[in-house]
Formats: structure tokens, C-alpha cells, sequence
């Protein structure tokens, strides 16, 4: 069925391709028109399907971190907040996002991954105190490794930006040992111990992965 009506359009498309080069100035406006209705159509499907991978996205997310409670999953008060906010994160909209996270968690509070979102937007934000109670929690909370580590990474960044370089490089440590493959806590600590040679220091916050794994 998809592929007929995709089939369709083509054959529509197609045939505008076809007639446009040499059509007269008339005809070329009822095919601009034809056109503006397949761009539509096209921005639609577009925008639908978009929607439609963030859900799966979050049904990964659900299923990685075994939330016992899918109470207001199937509310829309629910799926609202969490989808949008998921797209401000996306476009660096960093405090209309912790917005909608903080909604989120006054829904499912033990929804860690919307916890870390909240959390890395207050990081962004440069809200550092808050954005390190929910990290705290985060680590303390999850048994998933890859959110385990960012929460890690991020403590670090946080010690770090208030020069506590050991107790970060202790953080960055932690994650490096709850996920091996996680490449910015091994950047951060190679840029703590070479503060002194440098007097700068490149962190990075995790964002990156967090995106990442919003798509995976």
C-alpha cells in the first residue's frame, strides 16, 4: 500500500519533470501548483515520520532501562513533554527543553534517560548545581552502563568547571568504567592532566552520545 501511493507521487513528479522545460508561462503556474501540493505532502510525511522515530527512540530508551512503572506511558501528558522536549535538545533550545523534561518527571519520575536530559540541559544552561544533583541521582539509580557513564562524565565536567581537577578526574575514571567504549571521559581526563602544560581545559559534556543514543 505504501509503495503504491509512494508510486503515485513519483508518477506525479515525473510527470511535472517531464512537462516543465517546455510548458508556457500558464502552464507553468498550474504545475508550481501541482508542485507546492507534493511539497506539502512531502513536508508531512517528513514531520510524521519524525514523530514516529522519537517514539521508538523512547520505546528503546523504556526498554533499556526496565522502568516498572508505565502508568501514564499511554497518556498523552505523558508522550507530549517528553517528545518535545526531545526536539528543543535537538535544536539546542536548552531551556524551553528542561521545560518539558521537568514535566516529564513530575509524570514518570523514575524515567532516568528524561533525567538526564533535564540534567544535561541545565548543563548547557550553565545551572551547575542543579544540573549535578540530577546527575547524582542518575548515577546512584541506574543500572544501564552507557547512562551510568555520561551521568559520570558529566560530574566530572561539573568538578571540573569549579577547578576540583582530582575529584574530577575521579568522575571521568568512574565512566570510563561503566563504559569502555565512551570516548569523552578519556578526552576529559587527557585534558585535566595536561592543564598544566596547556592552562586550558576541553570538556566534553556527553551531549554528542546523549544525542546519539536518542537515535539509535
Amino acid at each position: 500500500m505504501i509503495d503504491q501511493w509512494f508510486g503515485a507521487l513519483n508518477d506525479t513528479l515525473d510527470d511535472l519533470l517531464r512537462r516543465y522545460p517546455t510548458a508556457s508561462t500558464k502552464e507553468k503556474d498550474e504545475l508550481e501548483q501541482q508542485w507546492n501540493v507534493l511539497k506539502t505532502i512531502s513536508d508531512d510525511i517528513i514531520e510524521a515520520w519524525l514523530q514516529f522515530e522519537d517514539k521508538m527512540a523512547l520505546y528503546r530508551n523504556l526498554k533499556q532501562e526496565n522502568v516498572p512503572s508505565f502508568k501514564a506511558l499511554a497518556g498523552e501528558d505523558f508522550m507530549g513533554p517528553y517528545l518535545k522536549g526531545q526536539g528543543y535538545f535537538k535544536l539546542h533550545m536548552f531551556a524551553e527543553g528542561a521545560d518539558c523534561f521537568e514535566r516529564t518527571l513530575s509524570l514518570e519520575p523514575e524515567l532516568n534517560v528524561a533525567r538526564l536530559l533535564l540534567a544535561m540541559c541545565r548543563m548547557h544552561l550553565q545551572q551547575f548545581a542543579e544540573a549535578q544533583r540530577h546527575f547524582q541521582l542518575i548515577a546512584e539509580w541506574t543500572d544501564e552502563p552507557k547512562l551510568k557513564a555520561i551521568a559520570f562524565n558529566a560530574l566530572g565536567c561539573v568538578q571540573a568547571v569549579f577547578a576540583n581537577l582530582k575529584q574530577a578526574q575521579l568522575y571521568f575514571q568512574k565512566a570510563v568504567e561503566a563504559d569502555p567504549d565512551f570516548e569523552d571521559p578519556r578526552r576529559n581526563l587527557e585534558s585535566c592532566r595536561n592543564r598544566g602544560s596547556s592552562g586550558r581545559l576541553q570538556l566534553q559534556f556527553g551531549s554528542a552520545e546523549l544525542s546519539a543514543m536518542m537515535l539509535a
